[in-house]
């Protein structure tokens, strides 16, 4: 299987790296200059593609003050260039960013991982975003998980009021 991985350098410049099936690193292949949105538009991109669009749960990994390594289930949208996710205040979660914004997400994989997206990046609280519940895609995304999980759209807003928008500088997916 071949693996691509696109890392952001200065600039915001992509660096495709690829692997043979041994594992062995090839030399860069190209250099994308743009959001670091590479890897998924390439072919092995249109699993994690899918699973961005259509997964309710992906998974943040942040750091805590003291090195501690946190990693929390959260609801999210992908909008084409970066991931959206709403948070009550004051959870760790939020802790861990304001000192260490530099995070990791990543999907479920399947069952044996011959598919994977993991998406490391700079996470900032954006204070004036609009409510989740008055933010049409991520609503329209949402209604019916907060139905199966019980859970009332106007009152998940209210609880989950901080929004965080994470920025991709490296994607890995296969």
């Amino acid at each position: 299987m071949q693996r691509t991985e696109f890392e952001a350098g200065p600039n915001q410049a992509i660096v495709i790296y690829t692997s043979d099936d041994t594992g062995s690193d090839v030399a860069p292949a190209t250099v994308y200059s743009a959001v670091a949105t590479g890897p998924l538009e390439s072919e092995c991109g249109a699993w994690a593609r899918e699973h961005l669009a259509d997964d309710v749960v992906g998974w943040l990994v942040t750091v805590a003050p003291n090195g501690r390594v946190q990693a929390s289930a959260i609801s999210f949208l992908w909008d084409g260039a970066t991931i959206l996710f709403y948070s009550k205040p004051g959870t760790p979660k939020l802790r861990n960013i304001a000192a260490h914004p530099q995070v990791s997400f990543h999907l479920n994989s399947d069952a044996y991982a011959d598919h994977i997206l993991v998406i490391e990046g700079v996470a900032e609280v954006e204070p004036d975003h609009a409510p989740s519940d008055a933010h049409p895609a991520y609503a329209a995304k949402y209604h019916s998980p907060l139905e199966h999980w019980a859970m009332d759209e106007a009152q998940t807003a209210r609880e989950f009021s901080v929004a965080v928008r994470i920025t991709p500088t490296r994607i890995r997916a296969y």
